[in-house]
């Protein structure tokens, strides 16, 4: 049976850099959507955004744990620096409309 898709080094990136986009806008959303409510659903919505990238970057991982090393570095690497890189501009996009 021949392979359709095939797990490599660019394939890797690729999917930790979407994957690490898409995560980083729905995190983002949750904070925002609760940073003008009290401080207790503020907390709960950052610390969910915590524990949702955390669980899905364990999933993913175990997902490739069969695959090689430096595919799961990368991966992981690329699905960490997006999630902050596009929270970080969702959130500031978000503050420059409030006037902050």
């Amino acid at each position: 049976m021949e392979k359709i898709f095939e797990i490599n080094i660019l394939t890797a990136s690729f999917a930790g850099v979407s994957l690490g986009v898409l995560n980083g806008f729905i995190s983002g959303f949750f904070i925002v959507r609760n940073i003008n409510r009290e401080n207790k659903n503020f907390l709960k919505a950052f610390v969910f955004s915590v524990i949702y990238k955390l669980v899905f970057l364990i999933i993913s991982v175990w997902l490739l744990k069969e695959k090689k090393v430096i595919i799961i570095l990368l991966y992981s690497f690329f699905l960490v620096f997006f999630q902050i890189f596009s929270e970080l501009f969702y959130i500031k996009k978000y503050g420059t409309k409030r006037d902050t």
